[in-house]
């Protein structure tokens, strides 16, 4: 509080001198008075951007340019110290008190810093000095061309014109639903022409900025600036880029670009290129004639080997470093005595393999039900699958079915094993190649048949070997009135198949299903009627007109 009452009397007497006017020593004041609630536990004052700005970096004095309007502030450090918050008046000078008046405008911050300082040391022989941008001023600029929204916009002078090309395709709220930003691939990103009030004029280069940080190919923006973001061509004054890069793709051509340049646009290679063999082709001037050879681009990136101009139509394939090296894994499930993911060796390692390292079966294991699960179809491509498997000669009525398998296969393919010739019977054909995300589903043995439909019980009955459909049927409390008993059929366990109880032997985990007698209504029967009355009547109109032409 010592301290505090002494800045007070410091203030109050550099006003009574003259040195600060009312209002300054006010806000002097204020300053001292926020600092002070700080200390004693209340919100500290806080220096906001306005409209909440956020910066990208901290602004480099050497390329920020001063103007109208610029909050600057001056301190000078001597007992007791003196602070001024400065803004740059309209005519682009910075009025400081006890120093005098100082033009500033059209210089950059490094500059204007210079000269006020040189002023302040002149007045304060022996006191250091210190000027800082404390807020950047709002300016008006123009942007024209491929943007949404073309005219005139206020930003920051912290702002470079990318900032102001995002601004030109935010979606207003009345355009909601009606508007879109110009498609990407017909804006030039790396052509756009930053034109200053002076007459001069700089290239902006979105992309090479975001690969370099060169802060030139991004310049901050300036009063009286105008964007002009130009239209391209996506096929026309391009290069491309491919294979083992961060970013693969296809890039407009700037003035200047280099092998270097196309490698930096891709955001360098990947963890897996090769180097040191990148193809690179290059056409003649009719497109008719490609020359290829092989790069060793890290000697070109070095610096090692000369780096070369590029030209439209240049193409870049970087490959990749062979290395068959993979996360090769199957899983086993259900009844194995160790359940888990198990690594294998591409196209080697067989089923009788992994279920040793998975400890055998348990007791409880179904080999008849088990089952090698196989998905060679990657989630992203089942619609194109299901699309390519549709281009049959399919009859119309099995379109339907057809469909159905389909859909099954791609989302479940069985691989033919028999388990149990397998490991029972030593059978060698069924031990096969296993491939990498294959599942072995081993289920628990059952001992009951699954009865449903039309019967009194739906349920498990207890599976006793050598009973037909009848004793099941039985158990389940026999058929209900509506029961269509003739078509009844067997679901086997293992295969999904309907068979007809004289076509299979009922096992352990089979399914019996019951279907319903089917209701007609009165008019259908009737249609049937009609149907068979008007066939008979075409077949004697047809032996009558027979009759009569023998006769």
């Amino acid at each position: 509080m010592a301290r505090a009452k002494t800045v007070c009397a410091a203030l109050t007497a550099l006003m009574l001198l003259g040195v600060l006017t009312q209002a300054q020593y006010q806000s002097q004041k204020e300053r001292l008075d926020d600092a002070l609630a700080g200390v004693q536990g209340k919100a500290p004052l806080a220096i906001s951007q306005p409209g909440g700005m956020a910066l990208e970096s901290t602004i480099d004095p050497k390329t920020y340019v001063v103007g109208p309007s610029d909050m600057i502030a001056v301190n000078i450090w001597m007992s007791p110290p003196v602070n001024f918050t400065l803004t740059v008046t309209p005519e682009g000078t910075m009025i400081v008190p006890t120093v005098g008046e100082i033009p500033v405008a059209g210089v950059t911050l490094a500059q204007a810093k210079e000269l006020v300082l040189r002023e302040v040391r002149a007045r304060y022989t022996r006191a250091e000095a210190t000027v800082t941008l404390v807020v950047p001023r709002p300016i008006i600029v123009n942007i024209v061309g491929q943007v949404l929204n073309s005219g005139l916009y206020t930003v920051s002078a912290a702002d470079r014109a990318s900032r102001l090309i995002e601004k030109a395709n935010e979606i207003l709220p009345a355009q909601r639903g009606t508007a879109l930003p110009p498609a990407a691939e017909y804006v030039s990103t790396r052509n756009i022409v930053l034109r200053h009030r002076n007459g001069t004029e700089d290239r902006v280069d979105i992309p090479l900025y975001v690969a370099t940080k060169n802060e030139k190919l991004n310049p901050l923006l300036r009063e009286g600036d105008v964007v002009v973001v130009p239209q391209r061509d996506p096929n026309r004054n391009v290069f491309g880029v491919y294979g083992q890069v961060n970013l693969p793709g296809r890039f407009e051509l700037a003035a200047g670009d280099s092998m270097s340049t196309a490698l930096r646009l891709a955001q360098g290679f990947a963890p897996h290129a090769h180097v040191d063999s990148v193809l690179f082709s290059r056409l003649c001037a009719d497109g008719t004639v490609q020359q290829t050879e092989i790069l060793r681009m890290g000697n070109i990136l070095a610096g090692k080997v000369g780096d070369r101009a590029l030209e439209p139509g240049d193409r870049f394939v970087v490959p990749a470093l062979t290395d068959l090296r993979q996360d090769y894994r199957v899983y086993i499930g259900g009844e194995v005595r160790n359940p888990g993911i198990y690594p294998i060796t591409r196209d080697r390692t067989r089923l009788s393999e992994v279920l040793r390292l998975a400890g055998g079966f348990t007791e409880f294991a179904s080999l008849k039900t088990a089952q090698l699960i196989r998905r060679s179809i990657s989630p992203n491509d089942v619609e194109l699958e299901t699309l390519e498997s549709a281009r049959g000669g399919v009859a119309s009525e099995d379109s339907s079915y057809y469909r159905l398998e389909t859909q099954l296969r791609i989302r479940k393919e069985l691989v033919a094993v028999d388990f149990e010739r397998l490991i029972v019977g030593q059978d060698t054909t069924q031990d096969v190649i296993l491939r990498s995300e294959d599942y072995v589903n081993v289920p628990s043995q059952k001992v009951t048949v699954y009865v449903f439909g039309q019967v009194v019980t739906n349920g498990y009955i207890p599976f006793v070997a050598g009973e037909g459909l009848e004793y099941y049927v039985k158990k389940a409390g026999g058929y209900i009135e509506r029961a269509r008993t003739g078509d009844v059929k067997i679901v086997k366990a293992r295969t999904r198949q309907w068979l007809a109880p004289d076509e299979t032997i009922i096992e352990a985990g089979d399914y019996i299903w019951v279907p319903r007698v089917i209701e007609r209504s009165f008019g259908y029967y009737m249609g049937i009627i009609g149907q068979t009355a008007a066939i008979v009547s075409v077949a004697v109109s047809i032996v009558l007109l027979g009759i009569q032409i023998n006769k």
